[in-house]
């Protein structure tokens, strides 16, 4: 049985063609398995009730925010990312449907002890009752990352949370360190930017933290 109930067994099975190949290469089989768990997949370890906030139903709007040093920004109880050494502050922008949240990394660790000790929080997914909350797969870091700002407005790289979406980091400065942290420290990856302009769509004018789109 698949992740969305679907029956394994109605997977069919389809032969691509792969023009170009070598003879004794073009019989090759590919299985779409879509609902099949994957540990490196976050959304794999979600409910139903959870995934609906999680998948996209519409586009994804970016938004950008400043991120502290000292500060994490979490994507519910699925991605975190501290900054934890460098410049005074960087730029972030979520392509995610979940909300960020910022907060101080002493308290980003009280919210995640408190959400393995079954209490609700403000992090979301998961969602349910305390014991769904304790079931929940606990966060673990997944990678600590140096790297150097390129550009004051282009984003440097992204941090990839799989099947939830992905932070891009905006900043010109020498050397920054950041921790990552991720149900059982899975599905997370850094990679070049995959839109690296889109700082450039928001407007010069910020509240405390985020900065507004035109």
């Amino acid at each position: 049985m698949g992740l969305y109930g679907i029956p394994l067994r109605r997977f069919a099975k389809a032969l691509v063609p792969l023009s170009g190949a070598e003879p004794q290469d073009r019989q090759v089989h590919l299985y779409d398995t879509p609902g099949v768990f994957s540990n490196k997949s976050i959304i794999s370890y979600l409910t139903n009730e959870e995934l609906k906030l999680v998948v996209c139903q519409k586009r994804v709007s970016p938004f950008t925010f400043i991120l502290n040093l000292g500060q994490s920004v979490m994507l519910g109880g699925l991605g975190r990312v501290d900054l934890v050494d460098g410049p005074s502050r960087i730029l972030v922008t979520v392509f995610s449907t979940i909300r960020p949240h910022f907060t101080r990394i002493q308290r980003a660790d009280e919210l995640v002890q408190a959400m393995q000790s079954g209490k609700q929080t403000i992090l979301q997914p998961p969602v349910g009752d305390s014991e769904r909350l304790k079931w929940f797969p606990h966060q673990k870091l997944a990678l600590e990352h140096k790297f150097a700002g390129q550009h004051k407005r282009n984003a440097t790289l992204d941090v990839v949370f799989g099947g939830v979406g992905w932070i891009a980091v905006t900043g010109q400065f020498p050397q920054a360190t950041i921790r990552v942290y991720s149900p059982f420290g899975a599905g997370v990856c850094v990679r070049p930017p995959m839109m690296p302009f889109e700082y450039e769509r928001i407007t010069s004018h910020m509240s405390s933290q985020r900065k507004t789109p035109k």
